[in-house]
């Protein structure tokens, strides 16, 4: 007989008579009275009986499935699981139909018999009932907690930033973090710029904030004397840092500024191609709406330098040209389809004579009849003969292979695109267009005049 022990302990229950080597000890017991010592192990410990997202159990359900168990033992049936949907699948879709018995001891149930199949489902009803109801428990701990006494119900051992939170819940202010936090407000409203603030502050010594910290901190309503539950914002406890006025005024710049699908388009023919050749920065894909006279809408593409696009990053804009998408597909699209009958690619290049090393292994030569020399004198000992020697060889070995190696140049892809003809990529799909661009095109830069494409070769 096959057995195994699954045991499992949440981070919640620890305090519980239910730890992991209590329920080891009793299935054992249990196990020793059968006469069954082909036991095998699977411990979940620290995981929620909520769900089947547990390595031990899944590894579990492999090996049922692989028939290396017969029976399945837990020490109570909520171990197995808290969900009546989850207790149900795993007895009736994964123990039953691979001939496992299922057995929980302390509520002496045995899917070996009709009874202990009926007794799961009306045991696992009071096992999700339970789950449920401490969940609900904690959470109406956790709103008197917000919204009866004012209490930050972040994380037990963390503290928001620009406050240290005590043993009780209370917030204190931090005199130094709170100074950061006034400045970050402070200048946000004047100069409209994440990253601007960042640099400023940094001049003053303040730590440096990562951007998306800073954007969730100035959006953050604790920081005018309230606390959040499940979305709902309360009067806090706390004392503010920064006053409703500043803060409305940092909503009021974010929301001018907010940007709306940004670089979001799918055609993703050229990402991370097409780059400026005034500044250098990469160029973006955008999309733009417009309302027609008969009231119908038309979206058009166009790409445009970031430089230029978003110059608040900057310390200037950039004036280069922005591009319609669909010229620069043309441009693009016409300059590799030429590629057939231009010598715009010179692929012989690839194919150069091996290099003539005879000078340097000639050298190395000399060296190696100077050492030995050396060595018969005794002006060198025999170690360090050997690993000078060993160093030299292994040099002499690869100018050697290199000098008598065969141009290993094969046939590339883009030439055999070349040689059979490269299809009319506006009549192929997005994936075909997306493949043939990386394989014939390295970089497109954008000048004021034209276009610069660097070919891969």
């Amino acid at each position: 007989m096959k057995v195994a022990l699954y045991a499992r302990v949440s981070t919640e229950q620890q305090v519980d008579n239910f730890s992991i080597p209590l329920q080891k000890e009793r299935m054992k017991a249990f196990c020793l009275s059968k006469g069954w010592d082909d036991i095998q192990e699977y411990v979940d410990g620290g995981y929620s009986g909520s769900n089947l997202n547990r390595p031990a159990l899944q590894q579990l359900e492999k090996d049922i499935k692989s028939k290396k168990v017969n029976v399945v033992i837990v020490y109570k049936l909520d171990r197995l699981s808290r969900s009546q949907r989850d207790t149900l699948y795993l007895i009736e879709e994964m123990f039953l139909p691979n001939n496992v018995e299922f057995i929980s001891i302390s509520e002496t149930i045995d899917t070996s018999s009709p009874f202990g199949r009926a007794m799961i489902g009306v045991m696992s009803v009071f096992a999700q009932l339970e789950r449920e109801t401490i969940t609900e428990r904690l959470r109406g701990g956790r709103l008197k907690m917000v919204k009866d006494k004012g209490l930050w119900a972040g994380g037990a051992d963390a503290s928001p930033y620009g406050y240290t939170r005590l043993e009780r819940g209370e917030l204190v202010v931090n005199e130094f973090e709170k100074k950061h936090i006034i400045r970050i407000f402070e200048e946000y409203a004047v100069l409209k710029s994440y990253i601007k603030v960042q640099r400023k502050l940094q001049k003053e010594g303040f730590p440096e904030l990562r951007p998306q910290r800073i954007t969730a901190l100035l959006k953050n309503r604790l920081y005018i004397g309230e606390v959040s539950f499940a979305g709902e914002w309360y009067k806090g406890a706390h004392e503010p840092i920064i006053s409703v006025e500043l803060f409305n005024e940092a909503q009021r710049v974010n929301e001018h500024f907010k940007g709306y699908n940004f670089g979001k388009i799918k055609n993703n023919v050229f990402r991370q191609k097409v780059f400026c050749g005034c500044c250098g920065e990469p160029y973006l894909s955008y999309s733009k709406t417009e309302k027609l006279a008969d009231g119908s809408k038309s979206t058009y593409y166009y790409m445009v330098c970031r430089r230029r696009k978003m110059p608040r990053y900057y310390d200037s804009k950039c004036m280069n040209r922005n591009l319609k998408r669909a010229d620069l597909e043309n441009e693009v699209f016409r300059r590799i389809k030429g590629l057939e009958t231009s010598n715009e690619i010179d692929f012989n290049k690839k194919r150069n004579s091996p290099p003539d090393n005879t000078k340097k292994i000639k050298e190395i030569d000399d060296k190696i009849a100077k050492l030995l020399d050396m060595y018969l004198e005794c002006a060198i000992p025999k170690q360090t003969l050997d690993a000078r020697l060993e160093k030299l060889n292994v040099e002499k070995e690869k100018l050697t292979n290199a000098q008598t190696k065969e141009s290993d140049y094969e046939i590339t892809t883009m030439e055999e695109y070349i040689k059979n003809g490269i299809p009319d990529l506006h009549q192929c799909d997005l994936d075909t267009q997306t493949a043939i661009v990386d394989i014939f095109v390295n970089k497109i830069i954008v000048m004021p005049d034209g276009l610069k494409i660097i070919w891969n070769q």
